[in-house]
């Protein structure tokens, strides 16, 4: 007989004689009796003796029926007494599990998750830090929500066309760290699992609450960051791409961006200048209508450049003069601004010359073509658009007259025009100038050649032209010179 065996048998008080099934059950009911009378200052040791008893009772019942018909005919008499005092014993059961460790004599005694009886649980006792672990449940709820909602937009802008890996590992780690909160939070078997584990690591049940909402809240700001970035990620991606003529890989960037920030009207009219460049007219009037709504100067410019080519589907005729209302509506708010914006002046003098030019309003449009000019000289790099003035100024004074000044213009046309959109470069051909068509740079319409690739075509081929500009160049110094 082990020790464990040996303090059972003391704590049942059993003699040599093998006792009854009936004698079992009364001394079952004699301990249960003897607990409930003092169940307000219950003995350990009366404690145990009760449930041993009751192992005993349970024990009774292990009988082969062939072998011994008499004790089983026994136990139906005893069976019925016993779900009356099994009744009793569960209303004190709360108890039991406060007077004495059922744990750890589980585990000695090796019993069973069958026997019920030894499955009692204390009463649970409430930490002042507990009180309030409604609040912090509920609060790592709605963090959880507002976390999956900035989930849901990161996933569908990177379901825009291909997924590359580190944007897939990043969204995966996001998404996996929200479930495992999530069923923590939401799921009673959730909580077990991450109360266990923060058990283990020595975290007191009274701040579990806290350390789950903490955690939430983390997570909540990693995708918010995530999100916030993406936007700037995808502006400068999507210019990069168009600036290099990558026009499907920053139509992506921006549909992505799209998705982030629906609200972000910069995207529209980074959308609406692809559809334009590409000469899908409808699509970059829609994309360039939501960022006028928006109160974008630079989408009215947009807007107004767009109409200058515009077809009315009705009249089947275009409507220039709607283009110089809209353009002459930004260029009043560009001038209003506090400190203006010098590339988008130079773009709505410059468009709004071309619209002019486009009604034989000759003169107005030289005015503004020559305030383009000077505002495009004072811009060291070169912007995408620019130098298409010069081009617009010479075909000006061709119709004045003034063939002199015009072959100028067009010299410095070649060297420095990038039309931004295949309508700029038709325009060319519309005007009768396809020798000033093939040396102009169109790197910035679509990609195939770079700049270098152009200087190596302007020398080959355009060297007449350039040589007039600086030929008129010299004689608009000495003439300056002479006044």
């Amino acid at each position: 007989m082990t020790t464990a065996d040996m303090d059972v048998a003391m704590l049942r008080g059993e003699e040599s004689s093998v006792r009854s099934p009936i004698e079992m059950l009364e001394y079952y009911q004699q301990i249960l009796e003897r607990v409930e009378k003092s169940r307000s200052n219950m003995e350990k040791e009366d404690v145990l003796a009760l449930l041993l008893a009751r192992d005993d009772v349970e024990a009774a019942f292990n009988v082969n029926p062939d072998e011994n018909s008499n004790e089983l005919v026994c136990l139906f008499d005893v069976d019925e007494r016993l779900s009356e005092l099994d009744f009793r014993l569960k209303k004190i059961g709360e108890m039991i599990a406060n007077t004495i460790s059922l744990d750890k004599w589980r585990t000695r005694l090796n019993r069973e998750e069958a026997a019920w009886w030894w499955q009692f649980t204390p009463t649970r006792r409430v930490d002042a830090w507990d009180r309030v672990d409604w609040l912090w449940d509920a609060l790592t709820l709605g963090t959880l929500a507002l976390g999956a909602s900035f989930m849901v937009s990161i996933i569908s802008a990177l379901s825009v066309g291909s997924l590359t890996v580190a944007a897939t590992l990043s969204t995966i780690a996001q998404i996996g760290g929200l479930a495992i909160v999530s069923q923590g939070a939401l799921t009673r078997s959730g909580q077990a699992k991450v109360r266990d584990f923060m058990t283990r690591f020595n975290i007191p049940a009274r701040f579990q609450s806290e350390v789950m909402l903490i955690t939430a809240v983390l997570l909540l700001l990693t995708v918010y960051i995530t999100h916030n970035s993406l936007t700037n990620v995808y502006l400068d991606k999507g210019r990069a791409a168009y600036n290099e003529g990558a026009l499907n890989d920053a139509e992506l960037t921006f549909l992505r961006g799209l998705e982030i920030q629906p609200d972000n009207s910069t995207f529209n009219a980074e959308l609406g200048r692809i559809y334009e460049s590409l000469g899908v007219l409808n699509k970059a009037i829609d994309q360039y209508y939501l960022n006028v709504q928006a109160g974008g100067v630079k989408g009215i410019n947009d807007l107004g450049r767009t109409y200058i080519n515009w077809v009315n589907p009705v009249t089947r005729k275009s409507d220039p003069a709607l283009a110089e209302a809209y353009l002459q509506m930004g260029l009043q708010r560009a001038n209003a601004q506090q400190s203006p914006d010098q590339d988008l002046r130079y773009q709505l003098n410059r468009n709004l010359g071309w619209a002019l030019l486009k009604q034989e309003k000759y003169i107005e449009a030289e005015g503004h073509l020559k305030t383009a000019i000077a505002i495009d000289e004072k811009i060291p790099e070169n912007q995408i658009g620019g130098g298409m003035a010069y081009c617009f100024l010479a075909y000006v004074y061709e119709q004045e007259g003034k063939m002199a000044a015009a072959k100028e213009q067009w010299g410095k046309c070649v060297v420095k025009a990038r039309p931004e959109t295949i309508h700029e470069y038709r325009w060319f051909s519309e005007v009768r100038k396809g020798d000033i068509a093939s040396c102009v740079n169109t790197s910035k319409i679509v990609s195939g050649l770079n700049d270098s690739s152009f200087e190596v075509i302007q020398q080959a081929r355009c060297a007449i032209h350039i040589v007039n500009s600086r030929q008129g160049s010299a004689e608009q110094v000495a003439v300056t010179v002479n006044e």
